[in-house]
């Protein structure tokens, strides 16, 4: 085999690995941008407000998940709104996730995995919020 061939060939097997990652930014549908306000909430808990955009896509959700005892458990599902956007070439998405108060003395940790999906294509981010810890009685 030629080295002129060789080349045509591991580049091509390159391409062909790189276009299949999910972070590539090649590929027609991806997760363009997304945000989520607050990433600290009072041992009160509350809302965290969830943004999604992406090139197309079917639908966006997030997933709340809590680490246990080295176990993961999906606690629950937020399927998120689509909202008009002025960009064709763009969709959005929005919602709110409640997260429990947090009695406990230490910070609970929620991760928010946010998915966009287009047909059998998904794309996925992964968002941390700290619900903090409620100080001991007597301690401001």
């Amino acid at each position: 085999m030629t080295r002129q061939r060789w080349t045509v060939l591991v580049s091509g097997l390159m391409l062909t690995l790189m276009l299949g990652c999910s972070g590539n930014p090649f590929r027609q549908f991806r997760l363009l941008d997304f945000r989520a306000t607050p990433t600290e909430l009072p041992p009160e808990g509350g809302q965290v407000q969830v943004e999604v955009e992406a090139t197309r896509g079917d639908g966006a959700e997030v997933k709340v998940i809590r680490k246990l005892d080295e176990q993961v458990f999906v606690l629950f599902t937020v399927r998120l709104s689509e909202v008009g956007a002025f960009d064709i070439e763009k969709k959005r998405w929005k919602g709110t996730v409640d997260l429990p108060p947090n009695n406990d003395p230490e910070d609970k940790r929620y991760a928010l995995i946010i998915s966009v999906w287009d047909d059998d294509d998904r794309d996925e981010r992964l968002v941390e919020v700290i619900v903090k810890g409620k100080p001991p009685a007597g301690n401001p």
